[in-house]
């Protein structure tokens, strides 16, 4: 019988908490349990703002995800966000042990990294990634995994993403009082990625942007690693407020205007303000119109949606890489099923767009292949290829394994619980 391991993941939202259960095998990947669409109560922005309604949110959603999967969750893969999200490239470098005739280990691998981490940053920030991007042996650039090589002296370049401590104390705090046992966390931009986004997209040098309902996650990838990551405060939640003033609407009905506007989307060249079939039945909403155009509509939306993306290509030009994206730009998150946001994006950013999609799992998907739920079926990809490379779970290692960049921050972090 194939061994089975159990992997969650939970993507905590400023809109919606979603978590996926997955049964993994050396074979497969199969989803057990989800809960897709759970209120996000007390986070705004992607940071917590009230305490008990964050928990009340996250274990609502665990609770619904659990009772579909038949069991019981331990720890998780919990995606983080919020505009405190910073990114920089580091340069870590260490002799070789000698103890395996001058071959490159893992041990040294580990060693490397941990040196990269060693960066001056403010005391009120955590690191979450250290991400290695290339190794260089005795001056040979440009290698991928060095484990197995012989050399002397071993460098890395590495993208080391950080955020508040607060903001992590406070949303470790509450995944704890649920009962559950925080993995490790995953930047939500990063998670999103690792669902989303081919190789060669990441090898050509792509923007991944995931638009959740009050951020906009930015990152961005060369050569197949990391270089840039950013989140901006802004996200599809405005776009709804915008329907709910023009349209003299509830936000609950202003949403689900939006979210049928998105579904009946056509192109907007080939719309007739004449022909009926260009308008959008809105009568069940008690507004001062049965139907609307959509080209109105389409008026309203499209100017928040064009202001996002000149943010995002402000942030681009900032870091120097509005040019070093051949690849184009991949949207996700829940704002990316938003009518006309493709070609809008085009025109903003000027370079080639897709809506993606996540990928990687089986079983029951059907509630998660939208983009909105990219960053939670990343959650657990990232949590799968980090088990695997670690042999086993995090938390299963002995503890001189755990010594490592992951373990620090988590036992940091572990210091501030009650």
């Amino acid at each position: 019988m194939a061994k089975e391991r159990i992997i969650t993941g939970i993507d905590v939202g400023s809109t919606k908490v979603s978590t996926i259960i997955v049964s993994v095998t050396e074979t497969k990947s199969s989803v057990i349990g989800v809960s897709g669409n759970v209120e996000s109560r007390g986070i705004n922005k992607g940071n917590i703002v009230d305490i008990d309604d964050a928990v009340e949110s996250i274990s609502s959603s665990l609770e619904r995800a659990e009772r579909m999967a038949g069991v019981s969750v331990s720890s998780a893969f919990v995606t983080v966000n919020g505009s405190n999200i910073r990114t920089l490239n580091s340069h870590g470098v260490v002799a070789v042990s000698q103890q395996a005739g001058a071959e490159i280990t893992q041990d040294d691998i580990a060693r490397v990294t941990e040196a990269a981490r060693a960066v001056t940053l403010p005391t009120n920030r955590e690191i979450i990634h250290v991400i290695p991007r290339d190794f260089i042996v005795d001056g040979q650039e440009g290698i991928k995994d060095p484990v197995g090589m012989a050399g002397i002296r071993l460098e890395v370049e590495t993208n080391i993403i950080h955020h508040s401590s607060t903001s992590i104390r406070n949303l470790v705090k509450c995944i704890s009082q649920v009962g559950v046992e925080v993995e490790d966390l995953i930047y939500t931009g990063l998670a999103s990625a690792e669902s989303v986004l081919t190789n060669t997209e990441k090898e050509l040098g792509s923007v991944l942007i995931d638009i959740g309902g009050g951020t906009t996650s930015i990152i961005a990838f060369t050569e197949g690693s990391p270089v840039y990551a950013s989140t901006l405060p802004i996200g599809g939640k405005y776009i709804t407020s915008d329907l709910a003033i023009g349209l003299r609407a509830r936000l609950e009905d202003a949403e689900k205007i939006k979210l049928r506007l998105s579904s009946e989307h056509e192109s907007f060249m080939t719309l007739n303000p004449k022909n009926k079939k260009d308008e959008l039945n809105i009568a069940e909403f008690g507004l001062e119109t049965e139907s609307i155009p959509k080209n109105m509509l389409y008026r309203i939306v499209e100017p928040r949606l064009e202001e996002i993306f000149r943010l995002v290509q402000l942030d681009l030009h900032k870091a120097g890489l509005s040019t070093e994206l051949p690849a184009g730009a991949i949207i996700t998150g829940g704002a990316a099923a938003t009518a006309g946001i493709e070609r809008i994006a085009k025109n903003e950013l000027r370079m080639p767009v897709r809506i993606g999609k996540p990928y990687g799992l089986t079983g029951l998907i059907d509630e998660i292949e939208g983009p909105a739920f990219a960053a939670t079926v990343g959650a657990i990809i990232y949590g799968k290829n980090k088990m695997e490379s670690m042999g086993g779970s995090f938390f299963d290692l002995p503890s001189s394994a755990k010594s490592g960049f992951l373990g620090q921050i988590l036992t940091r972090i572990k210091k501030f619980l009650p």
